[in-house]
């Protein structure tokens, strides 16, 4: 079996196969690897590579060589890149029927049916963010509609040459504007808010899965905090948990959630929460963007649980909104936080839509 190389040193080491030719035609370009693919988050391992993995790369050039030569430089790519890199071979299998695209058969010969893909700009910033221009001025609302995994995927990757301005772009959407970050944390703390005391309530009652079932929601929302605490963005589920593990900060917190969602009766549970919770408002003081707040779970009415009372964090960090853009709008934060579902978050068809909600 052939030794698992990230994608990401793949990607490189064809471009190295690439450059030559386009140092042949004299074409500016720039070359990169980013947008969808757990190799571009550096997440990749051996079972990444049964689909959508490979020796692969975005070439982008501009319109006019574009319109000019990428039919051209497709083909000549067909007969000049070697048939493997680092031991994986460059051919592609054609679509399954899914639209995902395995490796292709190693034993053939001939032109490659590589994964070098040639494109402008334009195209893959379209593709990435849809109708939102990230050269121009960007509002409020087209931050918020923006799926945080899609601006990770366009921000995280690697450029290997840059003529046409990609890093740029990178660079502006880097992370979140002040007031931005300021709102994204404000709604999550109010989805903490309106969710802590239900769990020990539901326990309380006698309905031992609810109570597991918001304490996760809870928990979901708290690593969706911490990421924003980091000003990092989050990725999508699947990688939620092994990306906070990456944040060394985070240690504290993430030793709570895991006791948390362990905990195997609700009294305890709501404890572990109120651990959680108690992280994130001493990661929430060590921002210095508000006056310090208590690191201590308090009573919910006469009930027998405490909660940490987002809604007051929330209102904390709404003050020091100065957008007023912002100011005004409902604490419902962006659309990580308002759906779940992905098919939603990632479909740039419906951003114009989605942006009324904002």
């Amino acid at each position: 079996m052939t030794a698992f190389v990230p994608g990401l040193e793949l990607a490189r080491t064809l471009y190295d196969e690439v450059r030559p030719v386009l140092a042949e035609r004299g074409l500016a370009h720039t070359a990169a690897l980013v947008g969808p693919g757990s190799d571009v988050l550096g997440l990749d391992d051996a079972t990444s590579t049964d689909h959508d993995w490979g020796p692969r790369l975005q070439l982008l050039l501009s319109p006019d060589d574009h319109l000019a030569q990428a039919a051209d430089l497709h083909e000549e790519l067909r007969h000049r890149l070697p048939p493997e890199v680092h031991g994986w071979t460059t051919r592609v299998a054609l679509p399954a029927s899914d639209g995902t695209r395995g490796l292709g058969d190693a034993t053939v010969t001939g032109p490659v049916d590589h994964r070098v893909e040639i494109l402008t700009l334009d195209a893959l910033l379209h593709r990435l963010l849809g109708p939102i221009d990230a050269r121009g001025p960007m509002t409020a609302a087209d931050w918020l509609v923006l799926p945080q995994q899609q601006l990770l995927s366009l921000t995280a990757g690697a450029v290997f040459h840059d003529d046409l301005g990609l890093e740029a772009v990178r660079e502006r959407l880097r992370y979140y504007p002040h007031d931005v970050w300021v709102y994204q944390q404000a709604a999550a703390w109010t989805a903490i808010g309106q969710d802590e005391h239900l769990a020990p309530r539901a326990g309380m009652a006698g309905d031992d899965l609810g109570s597991r079932l918001i304490t996760a929601r809870v928990c979901r929302t708290s690593v969706q905090l911490a990421f924003l605490q980091e000003r990092r963005y989050a990725p999508y589920d699947k990688w939620l948990g092994t990306a906070l593990a990456r944040l060394d900060s985070t240690a504290p917190l993430r030793s709570a959630l895991a006791a948390t969602l362990a905990a195997p009766q609700w009294r305890e549970r709501q404890e572990r929460l109120g651990d959680v919770l108690v992280a994130l408002v001493r990661r929430h003081n060590g921002l210095g963007l508000t006056a310090p707040l208590p690191e201590a779970p308090v009573a919910f009415h006469g009930r027998p649980f405490e909660v940490i009372d987002g809604a007051v964090i929330a209102r904390r960090l709404a003050e020091i909104l100065t957008d007023p853009d912002l100011a005004r709008r409902p604490l419902v934060g962006g659309i990580d936080l308002l759906t779940a579902i992905t098919d939603l978050a990632v479909d740039l068809d419906r951003t114009a839509e989605l942006r009324r909600l904002y």
